[in-house]
């Protein structure tokens, strides 16, 4: 894999909204605090655009994301937020300068197509906190850490033991994001190989019943049997209906995987939790799971 430059003071950071918008007035503390960081802030169109629900046009935001990835200035593009569009613009990508000259791509949520296109690339990227939140000042430890991560600070985890765990130890390459997405890839070019990965993935607001859909989709599809570690992110305001299912989001998860043998971390904090660190997606890391904790360890 394909690491890109890590930041120095005084570098250029984009910001470009390849989904949803949010309103002009989130942006004041967005740039404050990536300016106290020491960064530039480059606003991208976008940014500036509504279209719907959209930052601008599928066009727009296309060009937009096209123009950050090209630019040579830019050291790391920064998505908005998430929500719903990124698939509308992922065709008309061409990432053949960004291959000559990488840079680091942030986001999670619906960021997760860009970051399966790189991952196929052979290029690292970021799975962490968007500036969206920045503005309403969630996960702001989280947010600390990603500007560490990007600085080439080394990337360590060490978390409390969850009862569903599975103990283990493994080192691999890390991929995944968010679950309904990386479901929504199978079968498309943004697929990813998950055989002797480490799969991470995290999800907000499904309906367990249908939570319990993508695990048999995951499974069917053969990407659970070759894991080499799986970790479970944040699963986040799941929801029910009547009458109950009767399995939890965790139960569901240990009910897919209870034949197969790899470590396995419930709970890890990144995704849409109140505190969202940092992952880099496509890096080699080791996982060390056992009764007394949980150790994350990203290579160099």
């Amino acid at each position: 894999m394909i690491t890109p430059n890590y930041l120095e003071k005084g570098d250029k950071i984009a910001i470009v909204a390849p989904a949803k918008f949010i309103p002009q007035g989130k942006y004041h503390p967005i740039i404050k605090y990536i300016d106290d960081k020491g960064y530039k802030v480059v606003r991208g169109k976008s940014t500036y655009l509504e279209h719907g629900p959209f930052a601008g046009s599928d066009e727009e935001r296309r060009d937009d994301l096209q123009n950050a990835l090209d630019d040579k200035e830019i050291k790391a593009v920064f998505c908005l937020r998430g929500g719903y569009g990124t698939i509308r613009i992922i065709e008309g990508i061409d990432f053949s300068k960004f291959i000559q000259n990488p840079k680091w791509l942030v986001g999670f949520s619906d960021i997760t197509i860009l970051h399966s296109k790189l991952t196929n690339l052979g290029i690292e990227s970021i799975h962490g906190q968007m500036p969206v939140n920045f503005a309403e000042q969630e996960s702001m430890s989280g947010v600390a850490k990603l500007f560490e991560t990007l600085e080439g600070q080394t990337l360590e985890y060490a978390i409390k033991p969850n009862p569903n765990n599975v103990a283990g130890n493994a080192s691999a390459e890390i991929v995944g994001g968010n679950f309904a997405i990386l479901c929504s890839l199978i079968g498309t070019p943004y697929d990813i190989n998950t055989a002797g990965k480490i799969l991470f993935i995290e999800e907000v607001g499904e309906y367990l019943y249908r939570f319990d859909r993508m695990m048999f989709q995951l499974k069917l599809s053969g990407k659970l049997d070759n894991l080499a570690g799986l970790i479970i992110g944040g699963l986040s305001n799941m929801e029910d209906n009547e009458p109950k299912f009767p399995l939890s989001e965790f139960e569901i998860v240990k009910n897919h995987i209870k034949d197969l043998k790899y470590p396995v971390c419930f709970g890890f904090p990144a995704g849409h939790v109140s505190d969202n660190f940092p992952l880099i997606m496509g890096r080699n890391v080791i996982i060390q799971v056992n009764e007394l904790q949980t150790k994350i360890s990203f290579k160099k």
